[in-house]
């Protein structure tokens, strides 16, 4: 975040009606004998929020009640409460006035004192004090689900990420190479050397599985960083610092796009550039770095799609300090990439709908950015997974909630609007997960199910009543749907005309009566 900017204050041609009176009447003496009844002074009157978020502008109108002669009024405004700085002065006239403003808050959150003072010489006549509470606006909020065309959206298999570990991720269209020794500081151990062999096998399985690849391309060789990192690195030595020079960085991009061309599809700058342990230099550089390679994989492979640094956004304040200032700085480079990233791993008892949660914030950065309609990709996500660096075990998530956890995974991603998802990872067993995905397992047979259930068909968005979701499709022109409840609850739903039949996650199919109970485990509503 930057150091608090200055309050601006415009002020409006035309005066707006109060919304509300907000400040209670102050009564003043008016006469030394005891006998004369108290006059009552009209006070001034300031309706401004109660509350009202960093990134956005808002409204206060003053209004300075009537006088026998014409006074001066100020506008102040202070950070502690105590110390005022005037920001507005205007005479009022003996028949009092109504002033509107805008107020711009700054990126500092916290609280802003508001003071209007009325002067009659040097002599402060009446004075009122609002507080208005700046809010970080880059917290988890419900994310409006998508607006998809008048001709639907049409559902192909690079939905359907995943990001192995071991063995070829079944039922994927797309994979995402990380922590299978593809990274830059392991394929340029020295200057100038490659090693390949990873990165060669790997590229392989996925075209021999007809997979498209996503790579990522951090991070940092230790024989390239600037200093030994000051504390743990998740991708081994030097991988979180920045490079001596970035044209080291571009010689590697340069040098895969000679080797691979169009076998890998996608490129990734780099991996959670918010955490610490996998990048500490600033947003700024981060941004750099990808507008270089930008300039690199378009010049060499116009076609491929470059996908900007993900963010992790499970711990709000990380997310904070980190993604509003890249966005800001890639904004400054002209947008030099073709999607969006995020990981939306919720905290370890968190479910699908604090997921989604997590991307109402990443799409109020977004907007608070002024992004353009760029594609988002979510190239990480599971659930129960703890903190890497404390080694703690996960949070195990029960049989019973596994299936629809991933199913409604794959159908919020429809619904929100999020153009691929990676499932981490493929692997038998890993301890910091939890859910497990790997042949013949409970969450890959969900997958394969929701897969089966929308691959190749076209979406016309989904529904909401209350927690109940009805998501619409067709294939071929024939019409089906999906729902599902977004806590997790049952309810009932009415059969869509024309439905005759349900099907569940275990692939069990019946008749459909007039409603059709629906709970978290996603069901298929056909003819």
């Amino acid at each position: 975040m930057t150091s608090e900017r200055a309050i601006v204050w415009r002020v409006r041609a035309a005066a707006i009606a109060l919304l509300a009176p907000v400040l209670a009447v102050t009564t003043v003496s008016m006469g030394t004998s005891a006998a004369a009844a108290p006059a009552v002074r009209a006070p001034i009157l300031v309706t401004a929020p109660k509350a009202a978020p960093a990134s956005t502008d808002f409204e206060v109108t003053v209004k300075v009640p009537a006088a026998a002669a014409s006074r001066w009024a100020t506008l102040s405004s202070s950070r502690d409460g105590t110390t005022f700085t005037q920001l507005s002065r205007w005479r009022v006239p003996a028949a009092g006035s109504t002033k509107p403003f805008t107020v711009q808050p700054g990126e500092a959150i916290g609280r802003i004192w508001l003071r209007t003072e009325v002067r009659a010489g040097r002599t402060v006549t009446q004075q009122r004090t609002v507080a208005v509470n700046v809010t970080n606006p880059y917290r988890p909020s419900e994310p409006d689900n998508a607006q998809i065309p008048e001709a639907g959206v049409p559902v192909t298999g690079t939905l359907f990420g995943n990001h192995p570990i071991v063995g070829i991720p079944e039922f994927a269209g797309t994979v995402r190479l990380w922590d299978v020794s593809t990274s830059w500081n392991q394929i340029e151990r020295e200057r100038g050397r490659y090693s390949w062999e990873a990165l060669d096998r790997e590229v392989a399985k996925a075209e021999a599985a007809g997979q498209q690849v996503l790579l990522v391309l951090g991070g940092t060789p230790r024989w390239a960083a600037v200093a030994e990192a000051p504390g743990a690195e998740f991708a081994g030595a030097g991988s979180s610092m920045p490079m001596t020079d970035p044209a080291l960085f571009e010689d590697y991009v340069r040098a895969v796009l000679r080797r691979y061309g169009g076998r890998i599809a996608a490129y990734q700058i780099w991996n959670e550039a918010n955490i610490p342990q996998f990048w500490r230099g600033t947003p700024d550089l981060m941004a750099d770095l990808t507008a270089r390679a930008y300039a690199i994989i378009k010049a060499e492979l116009p076609g491929a799609t470059v996908v900007a640094a993900p963010t992790g956004s499970r711990w709000v304040k990380g997310f904070t300090e980190f993604y509003p200032e890249y966005l800001a700085a890639l904004r400054q480079f002209n947008w030099p990439i073709d999607a969006f990233s995020v990981h939306l791993y919720p905290l370890p008892d968190g479910t699908p709908r604090e997921r989604a949660l997590l991307f109402g914030m990443m799409k109020t950065a977004l907007r608070i950015a002024q992004a353009p309609p760029l594609p988002v990709w979510e190239t990480e996500i599971n659930f129960g997974i703890t903190n890497p660096g404390t080694g703690d075990a996960a949070r195990s998530i029960p049989d019973a909630e596994i299936p629809a956890y991933v199913a409604r995974t794959y159908l919020d991603s429809l619904r929100f609007g999020i153009a691929r998802t990676y499932w981490y990872a493929w692997t038998p067993e890993y301890r910091l997960l939890g859910i497990q995905m790997w042949n013949g397992y409970l969450a890959t047979r969900a997958y394969a199910r929701v897969r089966e259930w929308v691959i190749d068909s076209t979406f016309h968005g989904c529904s909401t009543t209350g927690v109940l979701v009805l998501c619409n499709l067709d294939r071929a022109g024939k019409r089906f749907y999906v729902a599902y409840t977004d806590d997790g609850s049952a309810a009932s739903l009415s059969t869509p005309a024309g439905m005759t039949v349900y099907q569940g996650l275990d692939g069990v199919t019946a008749a459909a009566g007039p409603t059709i109970a629906v709970s978290g485990s996603p069901v298929l509503i056909a003819n």
